[in-house]
């Protein structure tokens, strides 16, 4: 989980290497992530955005949208600064042999077909 003190030190080391940006978040591999703690973890760090949410086993809209929205911590019944950016593509679930396993060439349409699905909505798409 991400601590206040761990990201401090990434926007001072991104700032010694020029690197300025207004906005930050990441990602918690699947295993990690816990509604509502991370979530929670990740506002008292600082951190602007989540993109956490996402099939392990498949590419493709496991939030049901391709926009971000506000996140609610359910256990102290309040909306919270952060917001959720939905993971539409990881490449491991897409190309790991565990899960699709596709090949490149396979890989680009469904890619491109996802990209056409977030354009047609205005929304985000999201890769990692």
């Amino acid at each position: 989980m991400v601590k206040k003190k761990e990201f401090e030190r990434l926007i001072s080391v991104a700032e010694e290497e020029g690197i300025c940006q207004d906005v930050w978040g990441g990602r918690q591999h699947y295993l990690r992530w816990e509604a509502p703690t991370t979530w929670r973890a990740w506002e008292e760090a600082g951190l602007d955005y989540d993109s956490t949410l996402t099939f392990a086993d498949h590419v493709g809209f496991r939030c049901g949208v391709c926009f971000e929205y506000p996140v609610y911590d359910i256990l102290l019944r309040k909306p919270l600064a952060l917001r959720e950016r939905p993971l539409i593509v990881m490449e491991g679930s897409m190309l790991g042999g565990q899960y699709m396993g596709l090949s490149h060439e396979k890989s680009l349409p469904l890619i491109q077909k996802l990209v056409e699905t977030c354009k047609m909505f205005n929304g985000d798409f999201t890769l990692l």
